[in-house]
């Protein structure tokens, strides 16, 4: 199976693809997502096996099908902190406004910027660039030449630090 035998590497799928549906569902709790993820968990097991040590086959499998589902699980999670930590009418300008609440927008929008750039400067760029300038982690983690996990860490650290020395006040 480890030289890359078509037959052999069907026959394993087979086998163990209602596991691998189970182990997935039990977190996912999705069956379209829990499908796609044990989709996703046979492509890792194809790329794990030239490492794989001979002991305990299911119980290797099931721990990459689970692990495969709480990394999903937990990028849902960080997806859905990014969509919540700035509040909406702080970044998102109507077209139709009075001239008043135009003028009280930018002024909101000027107290933004000033309150990021008076954060640590290993967070200024990241945050600027994905909340300000709305980049992805690949964009930001090309322009400032690093991984595009540095970029998630440090966003999410700069979220952490933003609710510690920021108050809702400071933007009102």
């Amino acid at each position: 199976m480890k030289e890359g035998n078509q037959q052999a590497l069907r026959m394993l799928i087979e086998k163990y693809k209602h596991h691998i549906f189970k182990v997935t569902f039990s977190v996912a709790k999705d069956v379209q997502e829990a499908e796609d993820l044990t989709q996703e968990t046979f492509l890792k097991i194809i790329d794990a096996l030239p490492s794989y040590q001979s002991q305990g086959f299911k119980t290797w499998i099931s721990r990459i099908a689970h692990n495969t589902a709480i990394d999903s699980f937990r990028k849902k999670k960080r997806r859905q902190e990014d969509l919540t930590s700035f509040d909406e009418p702080i970044l998102h300008i109507q077209q139709e406004q009075s001239a008043e609440n135009e003028m009280l927008s930018r002024n909101q929008k000027i107290r933004v910027q000033d309150a990021i750039h008076s954060m640590p400067a290993n967070y200024r760029d990241v945050v600027y660039d994905y909340y300000i300038r709305e980049k992805s982690y690949a964009e930001i983690a090309k322009k400032l030449d690093m991984a595009e996990k540095t970029v998630e860490m440090r966003l999410y650290r700069a979220r952490k630090w933003m609710k510690q020395y920021w108050k809702e006040d400071d933007f009102s």
